[in-house]
């Protein structure tokens, strides 16, 4: 996690807007020292750290909801593969490709072994990595607080996750603007878009470009990767069906899993 987030409200009453905001903020800077895997506080960089750990309720949570997802999307988008992903980022760092047969190695590491208690341990080497959901949970936890508080109308942006309540005109879609020139996405009232690709995260190598996102199943790279939007009931489901359609755009999905492709900008 560790992104640039943003939270507007649309309200009559500026005091409850302003309150519902602060308690948003609150709820999701607690969840960012739940589920952060750079900050060394945060519980996931622990668990790294350590191997091994007593999850608290809200860990536990998180993890059971995103074992969920890894199953729907068939292991194209899995957490518990961190351990790939974190090797990927250091060698895009330096410039360099990961190497094959160590990807392929790294990718069938097997999952963390959970009790019904809550206690996780993870194969040694291996590592929780929520990027590619956890910024979708903040902004459904951001929205559950601010309706809570109640405020319908609003927008949650965690760096392009994007978890939108009631329209101000009840009777339309929100018209969500996108970094592609003249390109708006519709979304539904209490829906969520997130988008995937390698616009701004890519190494280019010996004429490729190779996307930050790996074949969790396999370590294989994502070449040449489009721009995914992804409209969803939750930010967590359209967080984690972004990452999961970039690797693989063919998977069987819920009815409710809305997708628009784009080319990449020149």
């Amino acid at each position: 996690m560790g992104c640039r987030s943003q939270i507007r409200v649309w309200s009559d009453d500026e005091q409850v807007a302003f309150a519902a905001m602060r308690a948003a903020w609150e709820g999701m800077n607690e969840l960012e020292m739940v589920l952060s895997d750079w900050n060394a506080q945060a519980e996931v960089a622990q668990l790294n750290a350590q191997g091994n750990k007593k999850l608290s309720p809200e860990l536990l949570a998180a993890a059971r909801t995103a074992r969920e997802l890894a199953r729907a999307t068939g292991g194209a988008f899995d957490f518990e593969k961190g351990g790939l992903f974190f090797a990927w980022r250091q060698q895009r760092s330096r410039g360099e490709l990961l190497d094959p047969a160590e990807a392929q190695r790294l990718a069938l590491l097997p999952p963390a072994q959970l009790s019904a208690d809550g206690f996780a341990e993870l194969a040694a080497g291996n590592r929780w990595d929520f990027g590619g959901i956890g910024k979708g949970m903040a902004a459904d936890l951001g929205g559950e607080i601010l309706r809570s508080h109640g405020c319908p109308h609003f927008q949650v942006d965690c760096s392009g996750d994007l978890l939108v309540g009631e329209a101000i005109n009840t009777n339309s879609n929100w018209s969500i603007a996108t970094e592609i020139e003249g390109v708006k996405i519709p979304v539904p009232s209490n829906h969520a878009v997130a988008c995937s690709g390698d616009l701004h995260q890519f190494l280019l190598h010996k004429g490729n470009r190779y996307s930050h996102i790996m074949d969790p199943r396999t370590g294989e790279f994502v070449l040449n990767q489009n721009l995914i939007f992804v409209i969803a009931p939750t930010a967590t489901q359209a967080d984690a069906w972004a990452t999961a359609l970039s690797v693989e755009n063919e998977l069987l999905r819920p009815k409710d899993i809305h997708t628009v492709h784009y080319p990449l900008p020149e």
